[in-house]
């Protein structure tokens, strides 16, 4: 059957049910979450809360919930005990005046939702799950230190939010499931999916959808599409967001004729290394200790102001590339994150050892030979630059003082040529303070609702991205449509079915499949696996290639609770998600 008369078949039926037969359509769930990153997961565990009548089901396309977030960093909070502990008084208003300021442009009703509720709807929900915000760190873009952290990467709150929600049995996880688009009925709408393992097929019913997608800077077309009109767009754009930032939220909702908004506000990085591993994407460099230098040769910013000013001058370059320049010295604090392979001993080999990714000359003269740099104005550059270190002030961008100026006088000299880098959306679908998706006239759509970055966080960080200002808020607007679709669910002429047969069409593995342990495999058999071109298989590939990379056994994630093999129970879920940290 073609989709478009299983459409028609679905909505023939919706309206039969509708006109003749007083009963309510019969639904697989009363709240279905497109995406299980923070976002959605906020929102899953918020409808879900709702009472243990309301049934929700959390489709991910990824064999592991998380999302992005498990790499991502801190969260930007309003008025929390460490910032009491660490003396600084913070307060929703002087958090609204920072937003508004750096923002701009963002917008003014959801910026004040935010930081009235950030302290209960954020901090305190998660810290009773169990999350302990105990670093605190100042950013350029806040007035009072605001950006949090959980001991690392925000994997240390996914797994906090994974432990409730698989102790939940109204919540269900449907995983490796890709959401193609969605179905207006009357009275519900049909999430149609496809497995990205098996290929198989079908549609989920329920009258409360909720897209939490993530955003679209991994979908270069999408990017450049709306690119900022007063900037030229760059010759090359390497991609640094999320493998399943593509976009797919929007594509999924235009069924509904939804209003996009701010799809040209992007967060570009200036600072992207081309991957050895994988070109197309992006490694995030930073080094204090380096000079910038344009095209020409010359410098072109103060390297130490904030990234909205630098930002802004990379990206107003012509061509839209620089090079980092740096001596041995300032080797040791060169910096780079962006992909699981990378450790010390690789960065020397093939980030520092390789000539394609960083030029190394014993005079700076030469290092412009290599680097194909005019050949007397960088000498000329690094010259001027070290008078200024000598003298204590930099007479060109005022770099210092304010900031640690160090000479580059110790050889050998390295240059790396740095590319914009996709990272963050913010703009998307255009939500309600209620999480409702709106459409093209403004009008809020019955039984639909968006969180997250698909929303570009519904316009909280105006035109700039801030510190925390993404996790955060997607938490906020996460618990927002949870809250609101369970409410319209719950008045809503629909019935959840009596049983859960959602992994029936879904099933990834064998009908006989248990949940004992598959035969272990030798390094070789797994090179050998991972080679394989297997759909659906990504995280997996990702994961046990840092296996391989660290030489981790077995047993470093699988025990006896999780024997190798799919997790397949709730118990070997929980005894999984406590191995996300050996990754990240």
């Amino acid at each position: 059957m073609g989709r478009l008369a299983e459409a028609t078949l679905l909505l023939l039926v919706a309206c039969t049910l509708a006109a003749c037969d007083p009963e309510p359509m019969r639904t697989d769930a009363d709240i279905i979450v497109v995406g299980a990153g923070i976002a959605g997961l906020s929102a899953a565990l918020e409808a879900s809360g709702a009472g243990a009548d309301t049934r929700v089901i959390l489709i991910e396309t990824s064999s592991m919930p998380g999302g992005h977030a498990v790499q991502a960093g801190g969260f930007a909070l309003v008025g929390t005990p460490l910032q009491e502990k660490k003396g600084h008084a913070d307060s929703p208003e002087i958090a609204y005046r920072d937003l508004m300021a750096w923002g701009e442009d963002a917008d003014p009703a959801w910026v004040r939702l935010f930081a009235d509720r950030s302290r209960v709807d954020i901090h305190d929900w998660l810290t009773a799950l169990g999350v302990n915000f105990n670093i605190l760190l100042d950013t350029p873009e806040t007035t009072v230190p605001r950006f949090h952290f959980a001991g690392g990467t925000a994997v240390n709150v996914i797994v906090p939010m994974l432990r409730e929600a698989y102790g939940r049995k109204n919540l269900r996880f449907v995983m490796n499931a890709r959401v193609d688009d969605l179905i207006d009925l009357d009275g519900a709408i049909g999430v149609r999916h496809r497995n990205t393992r098996t290929g198989k097929s079908g549609v989920l019913l329920a009258p409360s959808v909720i897209l939490a997608t993530g955003g679209f800077q991994s979908n270069l077309e999408v990017v450049r599409a709306h690119w900022p009109v007063a900037l030229a767009a760059p010759e090359r754009l390497l991609i640094g967001a999320g493998h399943n930032a593509t976009g797919d939220g929007i594509s999924i909702a235009q069924a509904y004729d939804v209003s996009l908004h701010r799809m040209d506000h992007q967060v570009t990085f200036i600072n992207g290394l081309p991957n050895p591993r994988d070109p197309t994407r992006g490694l995030h460099v930073t080094n204090p200790a380096a000079l910038w230098v344009d095209a020409s040769g010359r410098r072109f910013v103060n390297e130490a102001a904030d990234s909205k000013q630098t930002e802004a001058a990379g990206l107003a370059l012509t061509p839209q590339t620089h090079w980092l320049i740096f001596d041995a010295q300032g080797r040791r604090k060169l910096r780079l994150r962006g992909a699981p392979w990378l450790n010390p001993k690789t960065i020397a080999n093939e980030i520092l050892g390789d000539p394609d990714t960083t030029h190394r000359a014993d005079t700076i003269a030469a290092l412009a030979v290599v680097a194909g740099l005019p050949a007397a104005a960088l000498p000329a550059t690094v010259d001027r630059y070290n008078r200024f270190v000598a003298a204590g002030r930099d007479e060109d961008f005022q770099r210092f003082p304010g900031a640690d100026g160090v000479a580059l006088t110790t050889p050998p000299y390295f240059a790396m040529q740095l590319f914009p880098m996709t990272r963050k959306s913010l703009g998307g679908l255009t939500i309600d303070l209620q999480g409702r998706v709106v459409d093209d006239t403004g009008q809020a759509i019955d039984g639909l609702y968006a969180a997250g970055e698909l929303t570009g966080v519904a316009g909280i960080n105006g035109s700039h991205g801030g510190s925390g200002t993404f996790l955060a808020p997607s938490v906020l607007t996460g618990r927002i449509a949870g809250a609101s679709a369970a409410t319209y669910a719950k008045t809503s002429n629909t019935v959840s079915r009596a049983t859960w047969s959602v992994t029936s069409p879904l099933a990834d593995t064998p009908a006989n499949h248990t949940t004992g342990a598959v035969p272990l495999l030798t390094a070789g058999q797994l090179e050998t696996l991972l080679a394989a071109d297997r759909s659906g298989y990504w995280h997996f590939g990702r994961a046990h290639a840092v296996v391989l990379e660290r030489k981790y056994t077995c047993t470093r994630c699988h025990t006896h609770g999780w024997p190798t093999g799919p997790a397949t129970t709730t118990e070997q879920r929980l005894v999984q998600i406590e191995s996300c940290t050996n990754c990240h």
